[in-house]
């Protein structure tokens, strides 16, 4: 595959001014499994399965480790080494939500931090626009498998998946949508819905128009539309049934302020209060690498325990995050007023 679009992606990362992921981040790598994931993504479209489908199925398991392993890094705790990062590129709103180790020391560290994310900011808009250039108006199901089809499905794939993952900030927020009974596979839908139409679009071609916000916006009210359009359907339902939505979604979202490891886990063992099935924590743990890579079974087993008890106490008890999470900055910063 040509390396242009996966090469992007490494190059939008921090990295490029001095800032360490942390250990275990082999930037080759990352850009082998991009690739595994742009071919299965053009397999997904050349058989007709929609993205929002796709990531779902398990004839595509590199699509779904991937689309899992999104959603999970939303509720990683930031790491140490990258808050002072995170503090200079999100500006006063953010900075003041993290622990104040993670602000610069100096006026001078301030600035430099300051342009490295100003850096990163300009790289990220050069990707959207690279991104969203391959993708538009490309059928990657109508050409063969050669490097511009690849290129084209992850084009379409990562901006599907940057929509989605706005999408879901939203959703998480409150717990409005998931009271309705709404969930993220219906995210995943609408994303995916807003994303097709848009790559589409002749208007989006202007080069003054930044096709990502548009989309994100566009998402935005369809997601507001179809909790509108469920909130009118359960007026027909009983009370008791809308009372269990309500119930699952308070659960969901507490779990949601849980350490990863744990709310992943947690959320398995109380499946049924959820209405899902319960997976094996060996298969759950394959699954769910960001969460559960490297633990045991008797750590997870443990941690199930613990937490259970937990839960059971008050919410000071509870294994929550000790760091702010992505999801916590970004929901915040939503709140803040234009």
């Amino acid at each position: 595959m040509d390396p242009s679009i996966t090469s992007t992606v490494v190059r939008a990362l921090p990295t490029q001014d001095g800032v360490d992921l942390g250990p275990g981040v082999d930037l080759a790598e990352l850009k082998d499994e991009l690739e595994q994931v742009a071919i299965e993504a053009l397999d997904a479209r050349m058989r007709g399965v929609s993205l929002d489908a796709a990531v779902h199925d398990e004839r595509f398991p590199q699509l779904v480790e991937f689309h899992e392993g999104l959603r999970d890094a939303l509720l990683v705790e930031i790491p140490r080494e990258l808050q002072p990062w995170v503090a200079a590129i999100g500006g006063e709103a953010i900075e003041g939500r993290l622990p104040q180790a993670a602000k610069p020391k100096s006026a001078r560290k301030t600035a430099e931090l300051r342009a490295a994310s100003e850096a990163v900011a300009g790289r990220l808009s050069n990707l959207h626009t690279d991104l969203f250039a391959r993708a538009f108006g490309a059928d990657p199901a109508s050409a063969g498998d050669g490097p511009e089809q690849l290129q084209a499905a992850l084009s379409e794939l990562l901006l599907f998946e940057a929509v989605r993952l706005h999408l879901l900030v939203a959703a998480w927020s409150s717990t409005d949508f998931e009271s309705l009974g709404g969930d993220e596979r219906a995210v995943d839908e609408i994303a995916w819905i807003e994303v097709e139409a848009m790559l589409l679009e002749p208007a989006l071609v202007d080069e003054d128009i930044r096709a990502l916000p548009v989309m994100v916006a566009a998402g935005s009210v369809a997601l507001a539309r179809d909790a509108a359009d469920r909130a009118e359907a359960l007026r027909m339902v009983a009370e008791d049934k809308r009372e269990t939505l309500r119930m699952r979604a308070r659960l969901r979202a507490a779990l949601r302020e849980l350490r990863l490891p744990e709310s992943v886990l947690l959320e398995n063992a109380l499946a049924g209060l959820l209405g899902e099935d319960r997976v094996e924590l060996m298969d759950l743990q394959a699954g769910r690498p960001v969460a559960l890579d490297g633990l045991s079974r008797q750590a997870m087993d443990q941690r199930v325990s613990r937490g259970r008890r937990a839960l059971t106490q008050g919410p000071d008890n509870w294994p929550s995050r000790r760091r702010p999470a992505l999801f916590d900055l970004l929901r915040h910063q939503r709140d803040e007023p234009a």
